[in-house]
């Protein structure tokens, strides 16, 4: 196999006598087909989840008439103006893997799970990690991990059972599962009545690992009361994330929003990443007002406000909404300066 005969990082891998799965890490942990990931690479449509002007996947491959061993691939790929992938960034990725791997991927040798080193791997945070790991053993119809029976331990009794010997893993294995594991609703009968009475770091890691999870919409409600205190709780922002556009969340969100209490920096980067798709004309313009003030507070000189207008104006639900914010009158002066600093860097 050479770098010349194959197009895609699809076709490496069927070449190869692989099957694969693949995932978006870009905004939010999505699954994606694989037609869908060849479109998105060979720049016949737009990475639909872009962050930091990269499409972010993580792929896993087997051969199964090797054995069972599973590989995987965390891989970036920097994305052009219109948010498609960039060919020549997708080429030189893969004239580094068939220059490394050749066929040995194929013979189900474990070079084909430590690449070179090669400006488009990236390493998960932990906390994606392990949501990956969750929702990979899940799709594969794996079992689920033994150290799940000490989350299910622990959100039966909290009173009792000890949380500090939990890990991070097992927590994600019980929550992607909520639904569909051996004895769900007793689980999830648990965890609601006892949701409250959970220590706050085993509580903000179970809100967190829900991210990717479909929850119920009483467990949703439960992270929305986490949300509604005194301190806004990052966990239950991220946990509360969701696919469509839901009623309940909007309006959350335009209420904090108002009542400025979402100004931070690290509450806008959630908002800006798991919330995007809430966002409509009303709730952009609120979040790019709290951009734009946590930006002159704190001194960024546009930075921030640069940073998150570039970020957003790449998802393709948002692009034309984010271009809008450029041109409404109902923006205040402070914005008015932001956006005025952003058109002033482009044209320096």
């Amino acid at each position: 196999m050479n770098a010349n005969s194959i197009n895609s990082i699809s076709e490496f891998l069927l070449h190869a006598g692989t099957e694969y799965i693949v995932f978006d890490m870009g905004r939010r942990l999505t699954a994606l087909d694989n037609q869908a990931f060849l479109d998105i690479e060979n720049g016949s449509t737009v990475a639909p989840f872009p962050r930091q002007q990269h499409a972010w996947f993580g792929i896993v491959f087997w051969n199964k008439n090797s054995s069972n061993q599973h590989y995987i691939w965390f891989i970036k790929l920097p994305l052009d103006e219109q948010g498609l992938v960039v060919a020549a960034s997708r080429n030189h990725f893969l004239q580094i893997i068939v220059d490394a791997l050749g066929q040995s991927i194929s013979d189900d040798s474990e070079a084909a799970n430590t690449l070179p080193d090669n400006p488009y791997s990236f390493v998960p945070a932990q906390s994606l990690l392990a949501q990956f790991n969750a929702l990979v053993r899940a799709k594969l119809n794996q079992p689920i991990s033994v150290s799940a029976q000490y989350v299910i331990a622990y959100v039966k009794a909290p009173q009792v059972a000890d949380w500090q010997t939990i890990p991070l893993q097992a927590i994600a294995d019980v929550v992607i599962r909520l639904d569909s594991m051996e004895n769900a609703q007793e689980v999830q009968d648990s965890v609601l009545r006892n949701f409250s009475l959970f220590a706050e770091p085993f509580q903000r890691a179970f809100m967190e690992m829900a991210e990717v999870a479909n929850v119920s919409e009483r467990l949703n409600q439960c992270m929305l009361s986490v949300l509604d205190g005194d301190e806004i709780s990052l966990a239950a922002l991220r946990g509360l994330s969701c696919e469509t556009k839901n009623d309940t969340i909007y309006t959350q969100l335009v209420s904090h929003f108002e009542a400025k209490k979402l100004n931070r920096l690290d509450i806008l980067s959630v908002i800006a990443a798991r919330h995007f798709q809430q966002m409509d004309e009303k709730l952009l313009l609120l979040f790019f007002e709290a951009v734009a003030e946590v930006d002159n507070q704190e001194n960024y000189n546009g930075d921030v406000f640069r940073g998150f207008f570039s970020d957003l104006v790449q998802v393709p639900q948002l692009r034309e909404l984010v271009l809008g914010i450029l041109r409404t009158p109902e923006r205040s002066d402070l914005l008015a300066s932001a956006i005025g600093t952003l058109f002033s860097q482009t044209k320096g």
